[in-house]
């Protein structure tokens, strides 16, 4: 049943899915950067790394699901 906060319900779902994105995001890049860190024993640099590249792929999720 259609109601006057369907909308306000809407925004928070989006909120919610685009903040859920980021993290995530950015969580896979450090655990794959601190794998690859213990992996080749290069701390920090792979985390670093994992970690701006998750930040660009939670952007760049975000960007892509604003825009649909």
């Amino acid at each position: 049943m259609p109601g006057k906060n369907d909308g306000l319900w809407t925004a928070f779902g989006l909120a919610g899915s685009i903040g859920l994105n980021m993290v995530a995001s950015v969580a896979v890049g450090l655990f794959l950067g601190r794998s690859a860190d213990r992996f080749w024993d290069s701390s920090p640099w792979f985390t670093v790394g994992g970690i701006v590249v998750g930040m660009i792929a939670g952007l760049w999720g975000t960007y892509k699901r604003i825009v649909k």
